[in-house]
């Protein structure tokens, strides 16, 4: 029986060549754009996953309070974690990790400028499961200048994993000993690290003091311990050990801090939560959103159903033509269940044609799709026995709710009505009329999206950010030039397509910055305190990123004054309560002092989805020692001031190689670092476009169809109508308007729900756009063009076809 069934379905999609091809093509794609979607989520979902005891590792966040500023940080004071352990027997372990600096790794002659350089506790790897291919785990981290190198650099170094006791040399003196080798580590873990430098070279007084939030801390929790347990015993951690470092170091107490309105307070977040749930500071990497996991999956959920309603849509407009098939099999005797079986044969065996046609769709898309998402998922990776029998369950039950209502609806047709050839009055418009609003409604929400996100990125690429990005090269590997720099920079500044140049500690899109409190005169205080950044740079930093003054003066190269001076931003000054800043006395906890001699205009330092928080341009020389940094150069910054930057990045190579020689050279644009910010929001812009028109076109598929099959069954109407003398547009406009009603309701539909999911996607942003209506119209008007443009093709082939042809039979 069933092969029966399958042999008649086949015969007539054969018939009915058109039709089946759309359905097909149609029920590909978005069985194609959903896999895409799972695919994404799931390696989303996967995320630190791969350690075999993630369930009991958890990281310390620090919620804090401090002069009117609130810190979410994924940082803990660095004596925290040997603490717990010690207090508590809950705590089976204890590790952390800090974030180095790139640097410049020699291996005799080849100098690379490496990323991915961690501090660790030498009990990193009794936490995470980090495989060693050499060396031993326990001992790897405990000898005085060595480091744990991961499997990718071993052999990109010395070609083999055996490398144990080779020689690497971190920017030109820092010899280290290889003291292991590990696995290179997943993509799907929230930190990656190619070398593990000891954490103990930093233990000194400034660091493991515990006012300082510098590292990453993890515990590892005894099986069977409640989190939560843990969490509660917090405060007396913080009345013992953080009210005595209050005393130390301010003056105070936790108590007297907490009345000033100031707080601190800890959190364990679990290890899988990180990528997914954690935006804070002091990430060791930049983490996904879920927020973007739910879109990619409603988007595909959407999309599948559009499909989905377009194979219900086109089965029932041509109802008519499967009439009198009802009408015979019912007289030979078939009940209705075998006819609802029949075409449900049908359906599976066009969803599986769908399937398969889908299935070349995906290895078509997905080189495409992972570059636009930034992941590097592959079909061989995904292919086992249970992802088959996921994919053949999914697209049975797909194939049974696509052909669920059109087999109960062609069934009951009534046979005497169907053999007499009485048109069979179809019930199901209000329904596919429904079907047709709900896939446009679904397409209007993914313009408007695409719209917005594109709105909101080009606001964030003009808006006036308090410094001119453009036309300024950015020298990465300065650090290797070490005293050689300044030589480096005016040299360089000796070419004439180069307008400045400035050695600095930081730049506006560097995200590891340093801050501290600070307080206006000789207040001590903490509740005039002020979080303030300090920011190491040069006299010619301010010119030549041309930031404004807007009161006092700049830096002057040469004066001696100026090392102990300070220019701040307008928000440290809002901040200090200084109405007229100039010449006032600034001083950190510990006794620095600096006289501020400028103030300058607030610049956006970080994405837009920050304020602006108080910071502070100091010469170099003036701050103290950091105990993770042994310069405080980050980068050599110069403006061009010519449009040929091919030729002056080769004269400034050419320098480079004068006074570096072996040294890599490797520069940045600032424009482009600063729109990096951005690349997360840019990928969905991009894959909203994309998805927004595959919705659009799926649609259109559908919407093509049953144009098609409404203007076939309408044929001698037509014909009537233009031998009674209608015109040619009056019959388009007759067989438009009845496809163009769901249409306008979709729009009526979209436009709220579009208008609040957007208003909550703009909440991650401190600045942003305000939306306008004409985005709401440009998206409706867009959908209804093309639905009338889809309509309109198979319309005017009717409306001007030979009325002859369509009445000869009457």
């Amino acid at each position: 029986m069933l092969r029966n069934h399958l042999k008649i379905a086949y015969r007539n999609l054969s018939q009915n060549k058109g039709y089946s091809a759309l359905t097909i093509f149609g029920l590909a794609l978005g069985l194609a754009v959903s896999m895409l979607s799972i695919l994404y989520v799931k390696d989303e979902l996967a995320y630190d996953h791969f350690n075999t005891k993630s369930d009991h590792i958890y990281r310390i966040n620090s919620d804090i309070t401090y002069s009117g500023k609130d810190s979410k940080g994924a940082l803990a004071p660095t004596p925290m974690g040997q603490t717990l352990k010690q207090d508590f027997p809950e705590i089976e372990e204890f590790t952390r990790l800090g974030k180095y600096d790139s640097q410049i790794v020699k291996n005799g002659q080849t100098a690379i400028r490496e990323e991915n350089i961690l501090y660790a506790d030498s009990t990193v790897f009794n936490v995470f499961t980090l495989p060693m291919l050499a060396g031993n785990p326990q001992k790897a981290l405990t000898a005085p200048n060595s480091v744990v190198i991961s499997k990718r650099i071993a052999e990109k170094y010395f070609g083999t994993t055996h490398a144990i006791n080779k020689i690497l040399t971190f920017n030109n003196d820092e010899v280290r000993r290889v003291t292991g080798v590990m696995e290179n580590m997943p993509e799907q873990s929230h930190f990656h690290a190619d070398f593990l430098l000891p954490l103990y070279e930093t233990k000194d007084a400034k660091v493991n003091k515990w006012g300082n939030h510098i590292f990453n801390t993890y515990v590892l929790l005894k099986s069977g311990t409640s989190p939560k347990s843990v969490e509660g015993k917090f405060e007396k951690i913080l009345q013992t050990y953080l009210d005595q470092a209050l005393k130390q170091y301010f003056q105070t107490t936790l108590a007297d801090t907490r009345k000033a309105g100031n707080n601190f307070s800890y959190s364990l977040m679990p290890l899988t939560d990180i990528h997914l749930y954690s935006d804070r500071q002091g990430e060791l990497s930049p983490n996904g959103s879920i927020q973007y996991v739910y879109i990619f999956l409603l988007t595909g959920l959407f999309i599948l159903l559009i499909a989905v309603f377009n194979f219900i849509n086109l089965t029932t407009a041509r109802s008519a033509k499967r009439a009198r098939e009802v009408g015979v099999r019912k007289v030979m005797g078939s009940d209705r269940s075998v006819l609802v079986f029949q075409f449900l044969s049908e359906s599976l065996l066009t969803t599986f044609f769908a399937l398969a046609t889908g299935l070349i769709l995906l290895y078509l898309l997905l080189p495409t799709f992972n570059e636009l998402a930034a992941k590097h998922l592959s079909i061989n990776t995904e292919i086992n026995f249970t992802s088959i029998l996921y994919l053949l369950a999914g697209t049975t039950l797909v194939s049974v709710i696509a052909g669920l209502y059109p087999a109960f609806y062609l069934s009951s047709f009534q046979p005497v009505k169907a053999l007499k050839g009485i048109r069979v009055q179809s019930k199901s418009q209000g329904f596919r009329n429904s079907l047709v609003a709900f896939q446009f409604a679904l397409s209007v929400l993914l313009i408007i999206g695409t719209l917005l996100i594109n709105q909101q990125l080009d606001y964030i690429q003009t808006k006036r950010i308090g410094f001119d990005k453009d036309q300024v090269v950015v020298v990465n590997t300065a650090q290797s030039t070490k005293s050689q720099v300044l030589t480096f920079k005016n040299e360089v500044l000796r070419t004439p397509s180069v307008k400045s140049g400035t050695v600095s500690g930081f730049l506006p899109v560097t995200s590891k910055r340093w801050d501290d409190m600070w307080y206006p005169q000789q207040e001590t205080d903490p509740k005039f305190s002020v979080n303030m950044q300090e920011w190491m740079v040069d006299p010619d930093y301010i010119s030549t990123l041309r930031m404004e003054v807007v009161a006092g003066r700049d830096f002057i190269d040469g004066r001696t004054t100026d090392s102990s001076a300070v220019i701040i931003n307008e928000s440290a000054a809002k901040q200090f309560g200084l109405q007229d800043p100039i010449g006032k006395i600034i001083h950190k906890t510990g006794g620095e002092q600096l006289t501020v001699i400028g103030v300058v205009k607030d610049f956006h330092y970080e994405s837009l989805r920050s304020k602006i928080d108080p910071m502070g341009l100091v010469i170099n020389g003036n701050a103290i020692d950091r105990p993770l940094e042994k310069s405080f150069l980050e980068a050599v910054s110069f403006r061009l001031n010519t449009a040929d930057v091919t030729s002056s990045l080769a004269q400034i190579e050419k320098k480079w190689k004068e006074i570096s020689p072996g040294q890599p050279f490797e520069y940045s644009f600032l424009n482009e670092d600063f729109d990096a910010m951005y690349r997360s929001e840019q990928r969905i812009e991009k894959l909203f476009t994309a998805f927004s028109g595959i919705a659009i076109l799926i649609a259109c598929l559908g919407l093509l169809g049953l144009s098609a099959f409404s203007a076939e069954q309408r044929t001698k109407e037509i014909g009537v109508r233009k031998v009674l003398g209608a015109s040619v547009g009056s019959i388009v406009s007759l067989l438009s308007k009845d496809f163009l009603k769901p249409v306008l309701a979709a729009i009526l539909i979209a436009t709220p729900i579009g208008w609040y999911s957007m208003q909550i996607w703009l909440q991650d942003f401190a600045y942003k756009i305000e939306m306008q209506w004409w985005v709401f119209a440009c998206a409706g008007l867009s959908s209804l063009a093309i639905a009338l443009f889809t309509v309109s093709f198979q319309s005017i082939k009717a409306a001007l076809m030979n009325p002859v042809k369509s009445l000869k039979s009457e």
